[in-house]
């Protein structure tokens, strides 16, 4: 054979390799089994320098889902959720090892747990007089008052629009409305426990 041949082969085979390798598919959370014991925290005992286990029973995982937390995890979910600490971020991606499963995580709950032993740092109370107390509460009922979403968006509650051409808005109205009862709901629950 030609030395040109056996290199375009030699490519081909190379390139054949590398791009299957390229899309191998990334291992799922549950191709990695939990570590039955308390140290999630620590490598598996009995595993090699490497980091691989040398028995099949034990597998060599730093976190409870084989995903170690990195910086990264840490800017996304607090991109998100940025009234978050650090801590608390980290302390629930090694739970879970998800970014997805934290952020759900805090939709549904509105924060996330500290981490055990954690003390969250208070703000230190800045001495004001009764007049500056009185402005700070006068400007935070103006806040809320302007956050009314019917108003923000010219909203008639008694006369919704229903025009098909315009989706999107009828859209938007209907899913203010439907956050207005589920709030309303809600805050009658709270005030009557039955």
């Amino acid at each position: 054979m030609d030395s040109t041949t056996v290199i375009f082969i030699v490519t081909i085979v190379v390139a054949f390799i590398f791009l299957r390798w390229l899309i191998t598919p990334i291992p799922q959370d549950s191709d990695f089994p939990n570590i039955s014991s308390g140290n999630t925290g620590t490598v598996a005992a009995g595993s090699s320098a490497s980091g691989r286990a040398t028995s099949r029973g034990s597998m060599s995982v730093t976190r409870r889902n084989g995903r170690q937390v990195n910086d990264s995890m840490v800017e996304v979910v607090q991109t998100i959720a940025p009234n978050l600490t650090v801590e608390q971020i980290r302390f629930d991606l090694e739970n879970t090892g998800s970014v997805e499963v934290t952020i759900d995580r805090y939709m549904e709950l509105g924060t996330l747990p500290f981490p055990p032993g954690y003390v969250p740092p208070t703000p230190a109370p800045e001495p004001s007089s009764n007049a500056e107390g009185e402005e700070k509460k006068k400007s935070k009922e103006a806040e809320k008052e302007s956050i009314n979403l019917f108003k923000k968006y010219n909203i008639d509650v008694n006369n919704p629009i229903l025009d098909s051409d315009d989706i999107v808005k009828n859209r938007r109205n209907e899913m203010i409305f439907n956050a207005r009862k589920r709030m309303a709901a809600s805050l009658q629950k709270q005030n009557n426990p039955n």
